[in-house]
């Protein structure tokens, strides 16, 4: 059996943790320069029928009248949250594969003669007393079961929390339940398909012949179709793979007319992925450096380009990449357009071990090595003393290009100056 533990309205319930006073109401966290409502409280969800994805212009009436709450995205907070969870969770069922920010899925191959619903709400009530996050755990024979089956939890499991998936009369009646374009792994042009053909739910899917669904949907869909079958056809990840590519972009926090902004922007998002290069011990042979315009800007005000650039030699020095980005970006900026993005992605990784030599390297062996303990060196205190504490002038101070967080909390659980403070009379 293999578990799902999903946070409940993750972003807005890690808010409510370290204010308390949201609790009860009507609220939501907002995406990147405060765009748009990706994490809803039940109360905005039920009482104000606040959607996913809501722009922030039509929910502000809401708030001047009192009747909701936001906040600004802290990925910070909730990366800490996220961690503490997996944390606990990994006491319980410690073969643990960390999903997404929010959820992780667990082999419970080792639980086989416990009860897996006891240890479920058990694990669910230290999660909730200890971090004072709710989460809904779902139980299944395959990682598309507990899928549902955690939705399941959402909906039929309120005293509980749990929902297991452990005879074939509850799969069948799960599958039931469930409309085929919730199903994970069913995107909605093949839901559409599927539903013009009368298949409806989840069960009607099932009953398909296999050599059908291979037809329609390729090979994803038949693992999909497998994994409601109950064959487990989506192996656990315990480490993730080395990431193929990174890529670093923001939009600004308004328009940005001038190369300078930009170029201390690009160069923040260059050093921030030769930093994830170097965690994971990789080296980029090219890069890409793009920026653009906004896309619901009149034609004639549009722009978007790009550059490639091929490294002379496979590197994660953050000044190399620094230095050819900015290069690639003064090629194709045009004055006189108003930017919203700019980015980059390292492309062409292989493992450091791996970096062939050229024959036009003029630094030699050892200047590289001077400079590897330097970015060793940088790496190590910012990790300590805080991010970017020790940067590269051209990166900036004062970030007037940073995207919009008018209503962002306090980091209070890694920031020591943001840690709740108790008074006692």
């Amino acid at each position: 059996m293999l578990a799902l533990i999903d946070s409940n309205n993750f972003y807005v319930s890690a808010e409510r943790v370290f204010q308390p006073e949201l609790n009860g109401r009507a609220g939501c966290v907002l995406s990147n320069n405060d765009g748009c409502a990706i994490s809803r409280s039940d109360e905005a969800k039920q009482e104000l029928d606040i959607k996913m994805g809501t722009p922030y212009f039509m929910m502000r009436e809401l708030q001047q009248a009192g009747k909701i709450w936001w906040r600004s995205s802290n990925y910070t907070l909730y990366q800490d949250m996220m961690r503490r969870i997996t944390a606990i969770v990994a006491r319980s069922f410690p073969d643990q594969e960390i999903y997404s920010i929010d959820e992780c899925f667990c082999d419970l191959t080792g639980h086989k003669y416990a009860d897996l619903e006891s240890e479920a709400v058990a694990l669910r009530e230290r999660i909730l007393k200890w971090t004072g996050v709710p989460v809904c755990i779902g139980i299944g024979p395959t990682r598309t079961l507990a899928k549902i089956a955690n939705k399941l939890a959402k909906k039929q499991g309120r005293t509980t929390g749990v929902f297991l998936m452990d005879s074939a009369e509850k799969i069948y009646q799960a599958l039931k339940d469930t409309e085929v374009d919730q199903v994970w792994g069913i995107g909605p042009a093949y839901a559409v398909k599927l539903m013009r053909e009368g298949i409806y739910t989840a069960y009607d899917f099932i009953r398909l012949p296999e050599d059908y669904v291979l037809k329609t949907m390729t090979i994803q869909g038949r693992r999909t179709y497998r994994e409601l079958r109950g064959q487990r056809c989506i192996p656990m990840e315990y480490v993730r793979a080395d990431k193929e590519g990174i890529c670093t972009a923001r939009s600004f926090g308004g328009f940005e007319t001038e190369l300078l902004p930009m170029e201390e922007a690009l160069a923040t998002y260059v050093a921030n992925a030769a930093l994830k290069l170097r965690s994971q011990g990789s080296v980029c042979s090219k890069l890409f450096v793009f920026a653009h315009t906004s896309r619901f800007a009149v034609v004639s005000d549009r722009y978007s380009a790009g550059l490639e650039v091929k490294l002379d030699m496979a590197t994660d020095d953050t000044a190399v990449l620094i230095s050819n980005a900015l290069s690639a970006l003064r090629r194709f900026f045009v004055r006189g357009y108003r930017y919203q993005k700019v980015g980059v992605e390292l492309k062409g990784l292989k493992p450091a071990s791996q970096v062939q030599a050229s024959m036009f390297d003029q630094l030699g062996d050892e200047k590289r090595q001077k400079m590897k303990n330097a970015l060793a060196a940088v790496d190590s205190m910012n990790a300590a003393y805080g991010k970017d504490k020790v940067r590269y002038a051209v990166m900036g101070y004062e970030k007037k290009w940073f995207m919009r967080q008018q209503f962002l909390s306090r980091k209070f659980t890694t920031r020591i100056s943001d840690v709740i403070v108790v008074k006692a009379k």
